[in-house]
This record gives C-alpha cells, sequence and structure tokens, in this order.
C-alpha cells in the first residue's frame, strides 16, 4: 500500500490539484453543466469566484496520496469545469427571507433614534445565509493514461447522482498544467484516415510555444492582485502553438481600438517565430490601411519590421532612397515593356463592368502582344503601331516616363515625309515626340474620308476593312481614346493611372510581392496614402496574383508555398451578399475565402461585424479571437459558434484594450486572457529564440505631417472672403458705378 501512496503522489492528477483551494462541492452533476455548493469563507480564501473562472472537480480523496489509492481506478479523474452563472439553491427561498431580514435589521439600526441595535442573527443561521450557488459548464475530463500523461476528454462518461465531488480553484502551476494542454487538432491526431488531413498537416511542428499573454478572468482584477501577494495567482501565461495559425482562417473580432490590431501582431510574431524553428518559409501579407503595421509605434517605438531583416514594406511614392529601408514602390511602370501584362490587367481592372462601347472598343485591343514573338514582318509592325497608340495614349493622358525613355516608332517613306522624321523602317522617338505623333497621327486615322499619301502615311493605324488600311484588326479602339468623337472623353478616362505610375519601378509589384512572400518574408502593404480605389485596386491586383501562382502551382503538380494574408475591415472585403452573387464569382476575396486552404494559404481577417462575415468562412475558421464589441446583434451570431455564448455579457460590457476569448485549433477550451502587449521586450524574446541580438527603439515612424503648422492652405478664410467682398462692393458703392451697395438698395 506504501509503494501505491507513492506512486499516487507523483501521479500528474494529483500535480494537478496539487495548488488549489477547495471552494465547494457538486450537488447537482449533469452531462453538460453541473451545480457546486459554496459559501462566502471558502470564495474569500480562494480570492473569489469570477465568472468564466475554471475549478477541478474531483471524487474525494483524490487530493490525498493515501485516499488516492483506495478510489476505484476508473473513477480517478478530474472534470474541468467554468462558471457560468449564479444558481439557486434548493432552499434559495428559505435564504433570501433570511438575507432580507437581515438587511432590514442592519438598515433600521441605522436609523434608530435610541441608540439600541437589534439582536443580531445567530451563528448558525448567519451560516445558512453565506451559502451560494453557481452553475458551471462542463468542459471535459483529465484522465491519466497508461504512460502517466495527462489526457483530457471533452466529456463526462459518467454521471454519479451522489458522488460527493469535491471542487476547488486552481492556481499558480495547478492552473499552468490546464492552460498549456493541447490537444492535437482533427486529422493530426493518431489514427485518423488518410484524406481527413488538414492543410498544414503536412508542415512540420515545433515543441517551441509562444506567450500570447496571459489568463484573465475579469476586467476588475484587485482580488487578482491580492491573490498573486499571497501565491494564488490566477494570471498565469497562455501559451499558443503557432502551426495552428499556419494555413488556417483566423478570425479577429472586436471594436475599435480593442486591440485587434496588437492581437495581429502577435500572431504575425508567432509565425515568423515558427518559420524560423522548422526552417519552413511562411510568407506573410499585411495589408496595412493606417499605416499601424508598416512603421514604429510613436509611444514605445517597436515595429514589426524589427524582427528581422527579412520584412518588406511596399507604398505608394517610395523613391530609391527608401530602397535602402526595404521599402518599394507600390507602383507598376506603364513604360517598362516587362510590366506591360500588369499595367493592362490594372487597367481592364479598373474598367471592368464599363459598357461604354468606345471603352469595350479600347479594352478589345490587348497591346500586350509581343512584337519580337511573330516572325512576320508585317504582322511584327501592325503590333509596334498597336504599342505606340497605347503609349501614346498614356504620355497624352499625363503620364511620364523615364528621361531616356525611347519607342521605336513603325513608318514609311510617307510616313517619313508627313511628319519629317529621319530613320528606316522604325524610329526611335522620345515621349514628347510620340506624344504629339500619336494625336495626329490618331486624328488623320479617324478621317474616313483619308486618301492619297496621308493615308499612306497613316496606314498601320487604320482599320484593315477600310480601303488601305493595314493595321490591326483592333486599332480603332485605340484610335478613338486619342481621337474621341462626340461627348466621348478619350484618353481622360486614363488620367487616374498617375497614382498607380512611376518610372522608378523596375518591376509589377504584384510579382514583386509574390516573390517576397515564396521566399518567405513579412511583407507590409502601405495602404495609408491614396485614394481608396487606388489602394484597394492595388491590393486586389496582390491578391489575384498570389491566387494565381498557386492555382497554377497546384494544376502543375508542384508542392505548394505557405502563406499568411491579414485582412483588416474583412466585413467589406469578405461580405456574405458576395458569395450569393454569381457575378462577383471572381472577386479575389471571394476566391480567396473558398480556395486558400488547398494552396496552404493561412487567412487572418479582422472586422467588428461578426455577422456580414459569410458563414461558410465562418464555419471553416480554425482560430479565434474575440475582444470587446458593443453590438448585441453581433454576439448572437457569435454565440452560435463554439462556447462563445458563455462570454457574451463579458464580450459586451468589458471594454478592457487587448482582454479577449481565444480559441485555437490545439486548444480544446476557450480562454479569456489579456493579449501580450507587442513590445520591444517581444520583439528581442523572438529576435534572440532566432539567433539574432537585441535591437533598441524605432525611431522609423510614419511620414507625418500632423506636426507641421497648419497653414490651411486647403481652405480659404470664410471671414477674409466675406471680409473682401464687403470691402469691394462699399468702394463700388463710393465710385457710384451702378453696381455698388447704395445702388441696389435704392433698387
Amino acid at each position: 500500500m506504501l509503494g501505491a501512496s507513492a506512486g499516487a503522489a507523483e501521479s500528474v492528477l494529483m500535480r494537478l490539484l496539487a495548488q488549489s483551494t477547495k471552494v465547494g462541492g457538486i450537488f447537482d452533476f449533469g452531462y453538460q453543466e453541473t451545480t457546486i455548493l459554496t459559501n462566502d469563507a471558502w470564495s474569500h480564501a480562494a480570492r473569489g469566484l469570477p465568472q468564466h473562472c475554471l475549478l477541478l472537480a474531483y471524487p474525494r480523496g483524490l487530493d490525498d496520496p493515501t485516499r488516492t489509492a483506495k478510489i476505484d481506478p476508473e473513477d480517478r479523474e478530474v472534470v474541468l469545469l467554468r462558471v457560468v452563472r449564479e444558481a439557486s439553491l434548493p432552499n434559495q427561498a428559505d435564504l433570501t427571507r433570511l438575507r432580507a431580514e437581515d438587511t432590514d435589521r442592519t438598515i433600521t439600526d441605522h436609523y434608530r433614534e435610541d441608540g439600541l441595535e437589534s439582536r443580531p442573527a445567530d451563528e448558525l443561521t448567519r451560516s445558512l445565509m453565506q451559502q451560494a450557488a453557481f452553475r458551471c459548464r462542463i468542459l471535459g475530463t483529465f484522465v491519466e493514461d497508461d504512460k502517466g500523461d495527462l489526457v483530457f476528454g471533452k466529456d463526462v462518461d459518467a454521471v454519479y447522482a451522489a458522488a460527493g465531488y469535491v471542487v476547488a480553484k486552481p492556481f499558480d502551476e495547478s492552473l499552468q498544467l490546464i492552460v498549456d494542454h493541447v490537444e492535437l487538432p482533427m486529422g493530426e491526431r493518431a489514427g485518423d484516415l488518410p484524406g481527413d488531413q488538414p492543410a498544414n498537416a503536412d508542415l512540420p511542428d515545433t515543441d517551441t510555444t509562444m506567450v500570447i499573454g496571459t489568463l484573465r478572468y475579469a476586467s476588475s482584477r484587485r482580488r487578482e492582485r491580492i491573490a498573486h501577494s499571497h501565491g494564488q495567482s490566477t494570471e498565469v501565461e497562455v501559451r499558443v502553438r503557432p502551426k495552428d495559425f499556419v494555413a488556417h482562417k483566423t478570425a479577429v473580432f472586436g471594436m475599435t481600438r480593442a486591440g485587434k490590431s496588437n492581437t495581429m501582431k502577435v500572431i504575425a510574431s508567432a509565425v515568423h517565430l515558427y518559420a524560423h524553428k522548422t526552417g519552413t518559409n511562411v510568407g506573410q501579407l499585411i495589408f496595412d490601411p493606417a499605416g499601424e503595421y508598416a512603421y514604429a509605434n510613436k509611444q514605445d517605438g517597436t515595429a514589426l519590421a524589427q524582427l528581422g531583416d527579412n520584412v518588406r514594406i511596399y507604398r505608394l511614392g517610395a523613391t530609391e532612397a527608401d530602397r535602402a529601408k526595404n521599402i518599394r514602390p507600390l507602383s507598376l511602370n506603364f513604360f517598362d515593356e516587362t510590366q506591360i501584362d500588369g499595367c493592362w490587367s490594372l487597367i481592364e481592372s479598373f474598367f471592368e463592368g464599363d459598357n461604354r462601347k468606345y471603352i469595350r472598343n479600347f479594352l478589345s485591343c490587348d497591346p500586350t502582344r509581343d512584337p519580337d514573338a511573330v516572325a512576320d514582318h508585317g504582322d511584327k509592325n501592325r503590333l509596334l503601331a498597336v504599342r505606340a497608340m497605347y503609349y501614346g495614349i498614356l504620355l497624352n493622358a499625363g503620364l511620364k516616363p523615364h528621361p531616356t525613355w525611347r519607342f521605336p516608332l513603325p513608318v514609311n517613306d510617307k510616313t517619313k515625309k508627313k511628319f519629317n522624321l529621319s530613320g528606316n523602317r522604325t524610329v526611335n522617338v522620345d515621349a514628347k515626340q510620340l506624344k504629339s505623333l500619336s494625336a495626329q497621327i490618331a486624328k488623320l486615322a479617324a478621317n474616313s474620308k483619308l486618301a492619297g499619301d496621308d493615308l499612306e502615311a497613316v496606314k498601320m493605324w487604320v482599320d484593315p476593312t477600310r480601303d488601305g488600311g493595314h493595321g490591326d484588326q483592333s486599332i480603332d479602339g485605340l484610335v478613338g481614346m486619342l481621337a474621341p468623337s462626340g461627348s466621348a472623353n478619350g484618353y481622360k478616362e486614363l488620367r487616374h493611372l498617375h497614382s498607380y505610375h512611376s518610372s522608378e519601378s523596375h518591376v509589377d509589384f504584384a510579382t514583386a510581392i509574390y516573390g517576397d512572400l515564396a521566399r518567405g518574408r513579412l511583407v507590409i502593404v502601405d495602404l495609408s496614402r491614396g485614394s481608396e480605389q487606388v489602394l484597394q485596386t492595388c491590393a486586389d491586383r496582390v491578391v489575384k496574383e498570389i491566387l494565381a501562382r498557386a492555382s497554377a502551382r497546384f494544376r502543375e503538380g508542384y508542392p505548394s508555398r505557405p502563406m499568411q494574408i491579414f485582412l483588416e475591415e474583412a466585413h467589406r472585403l469578405l461580405h456574405r451578399d458576395k458569395f450569393s452573387r454569381e457575378a462577383t464569382s471572381n472577386d479575389p476575396y471571394v476566391r480567396l475565402a473558398k480556395e486558400a486552404a488547398k494552396y496552404k494559404i493561412g487567412m487572418i481577417y479582422a472586422t467588428q461585424e461578426v455577422s456580414s462575415v459569410d458563414e461558410m468562412i465562418l464555419s471553416n475558421t480554425a482560430n479565434w479571437v474575440c475582444a470587446y464589441m458593443n453590438n448585441s446583434s453581433e454576439l448572437k451570431k457569435l454565440s452560435n459558434y463554439y462556447d462563445f455564448a458563455d462570454y457574451a455579457a463579458q464580450i459586451l460590457n468589458a471594454d478592457d484594450r487587448g482582454f479577449v476569448r481565444l480559441r485555437t485549433d490545439s486548444s480544446p477550451y476557450t480562454l479569456p486572457i489579456q493579449v501580450k502587449k507587442f513590445d520591444l521586450d517581444m520583439v528581442n524574446e523572438i529576435r534572440m529564440e532566432c539567433g539574432l541580438g537585441p535591437t533598441e527603439h524605432s525611431t522609423d515612424f510614419a511620414p507625418d505631417v500632423a506636426n507641421a503648422t497648419d497653414d490651411f492652405s486647403d481652405c480659404p478664410d470664410p471671414d477674409e472672403i466675406f471680409a473682401e467682398t464687403s470691402r469691394t462692393r462699399t468702394a463700388e458703392a463710393i465710385r457710384g458705378d451702378g453696381s455698388g451697395l447704395f445702388d441696389e438698395v435704392e433698387q
């Protein structure tokens, strides 16, 4: 028996109960919920029983090695509970009456004028008055397997009416055991059938975990501070398995300023750590609408870019000087022939849905066809003519190439004579020349009565169905943009391309971003500058490029490249209405939501509108982070998933920044936690794990004009305008020129 006692003392179940305080017992045991009896003294000894706190229920004697040996082995279990709400005792009416009477005596004594006090309640009555009951959710059962390991099942397999289970509140190391416990997700467990694996099942795993925050039961924390000072702390570290986030969908719900951005930084850091520890290239793409990821935080001087040397930032207006800081242009060079596919794709997407005839004719021209890819000399000249007119349209729209840019304009003798050019079959013209020549050529080619030498001079830009025409079959669509008819705006429609163009750009930004992601870099796309339409178009192009490349590799049998895409304001991009419209079946974000998993692309989406996100996405979301939300309708939607209904009231009321409810793919239960702040300490911890030295506070803040003196140059002073008007009208009245104030009065 001594040996049995010694073995019991070393049991993992004993470790689970070692640091816990008894708070009561179970008197109503069910399969889903249970009710516990406690009293004020026990609750005080445990430093309170806040809603959502974790409790342990176990057979009497299981916490005593000598008594454990006498317990039937099949009954050696610990049931994990979560406090949900208060409950009524069988004698609740009597208890309520006694408390009311005691309260009445207390208040009456306060107002008595004779100075006498009522007789206090006797000890037995006071003991009864202190009794209370709480309804608890049964989260599952801990048992010890044959290897001595702790195993968790998400239910109970027996309910005893008079089991006499003791209930205790765990803290410190015992609570840490509970919080640290993970179960492999479906598809990764031993014995799972082939074909059941999740998207990341074949990716390597690591024992390295990352602290994402600390357990936090309530918004009020006074008792927790007292408990900490008495060695009964419940604010234990909460660690996550970084692989849970890779190639999976993760939802981050919460109001603005509830801590969503900080949480997403921490998740990005966890994936960064996973990639280093496993040697796996996991590219991460963050669309940054406010510049809070791309640059250092002014409060603490930390930035994601400090995690390592594999962070790249793309933004509109980036210069050559910015490249030294790994900041690259979020733009295209519309005059770089190696980028013409991306440029034309951007133009097509911008005019998508525009059914004006001359726009449709323009889009049918396809200037991406390569003149050098055809053998026939005539066909080559026709394609050169198409590109010349295309570039002429861009030049007339105001886009400017690099000063050294030239284009070979196809000509014949009549062309050279008409426009005073010299050369052979092609003439290298600069931007200024091509801008003028293309407009002149278009004007002539658009003339249906053109004949003779003039027709011969521009025949490469005349529709081949016309007499004397030798141009491409679609050339009229380009000519019509430079020589518009009627009310058509022509080339002016393309003036908006200024925002996307940079002669400094050496590569299509979408292609460059994909190349960075494929190599496992963290890419931040700064969308804080420029109009919403411009920025959204840029983001759409990047997502389309990623999906196109991933789809091609999938079809050709190449292994997928793991990537993570972070989306802010996801309710706009993933709105349920998009999934019900066939017209938007090519929407890149709908495709991303539907196809990402098979390409090993993870999606971390943040929004405050749970109800706007399509059901298909929510049902396939593996990780959930739920911060403060002030809309009960959104909570009703959230309550349909996992056990978030238990936390609905807290989510609605507790607006503490970073206070969230966390459920990850390998976590067997939802935990309320305070997310760790992404600060210099976290940055240096990760750098150390990755074999890098510590870094200092960053001063690489976002370009900011907020601190500049406001001269109100964008809005004239109304006082000055009205004062000037008044002075002018007064002067006119004095001159008596018939337009002054007095003349007006006389009228």
